[in-house]
């Protein structure tokens, strides 16, 4: 269904929110993998307040039409979220329509958000819209951890798709999920993980604003600092950190 000029308008001011507030709460979104052309199913953990920001998030980045499924307790409290795809959980119907017309539809398996750990118990139906959409079922694990920051770091992971069972989904993102972990507890806490690519950048740390400041400050005293010779970190947040518009 086409939205109206105020659904846009919705849409547009309430989409810049969303992103404003992750990059003010998070260092950076890391990503691993590519998205497969719509439709399908995008079936994510739920480990933290921002999953629903990234997934909004991958949805620009792709530049996808999609639904996020929400309790509709939560989309009763914030019918804000409904120009931008939020749609109540229990509204299959509508759901299916949107993967026949094309579209993608984003669900939390687990049913709610859990602690950070552990993949919880998933309920059926992802695997239930797949099938009966005849469409593929992509599993994505998403890790939001604070290390070497003042900001957690997001880390998304993009599987491939899997057969339409409940098991098939879960092994997917444990796997998923425990290799992040592995990764995690391997790398340097400054250094982002290994096979990620920064999607968005966020908060910068002290150190890292005042990079430039350091520079100037260390020519004035004589004291030459080449940017090869600061942290990697700082030369690669600098590099390729900019304001990015949410328009």
């Amino acid at each position: 269904m086409k939205k109206t000029w105020f659904e846009r308008g919705m849409a547009r001011v309430v989409g810049a929110m969303l992103l404003g507030e992750l990059r003010d709460g998070v260092r950076a979104v890391y990503l691993r993998g590519e998205l497969p052309r719509p439709p399908f199913v995008l079936a994510m953990n739920h480990h933290s307040y921002f999953d629903g920001h990234i997934v909004y998030l991958l949805f620009r980045k792709f530049e996808l039409r999609g639904k996020l499924l929400v309790s509709r307790e939560n989309l009763a409290a914030f019918p804000i979220f409904k120009p931008l795809g939020a749609l109540e959980a229990d509204r299959v119907r509508e759901a299916l329509r949107a993967l026949k017309e094309g579209e993608v539809v984003a669900v939390f398996p687990e049913g709610e958000l859990r602690p950070g750990g552990e993949l919880g118990s998933l309920k059926r139906g992802a695997v239930f819209l797949a099938e009966k959409a005849k469409v593929p079922l992509v599993p994505v694990a998403a890790r939001l951890i604070l290390r070497g920051f003042p900001r957690p770091e997001a880390y998304v992971w993009i599987g491939n798709p899997v057969e339409l069972d409940v098991d098939s989904l879960k092994r997917a993102l444990g796997a998923m999920l425990s290799e992040m972990d592995k990764l995690l507890r391997q790398s340097e806490p400054r250094t982002p993980l290994p096979g990620f690519q920064p999607l968005l950048f966020g908060h910068r740390g002290f150190d890292e604003r005042m990079a430039k400041f350091s520079r100037a400050l260390g020519k004035f005293w004589g004291h030459r600092i080449n940017r090869k010779d600061q942290p990697k970190h700082v030369q690669d947040v600098n590099k390729c950190w900019k304001p990015q518009r949410s328009g």
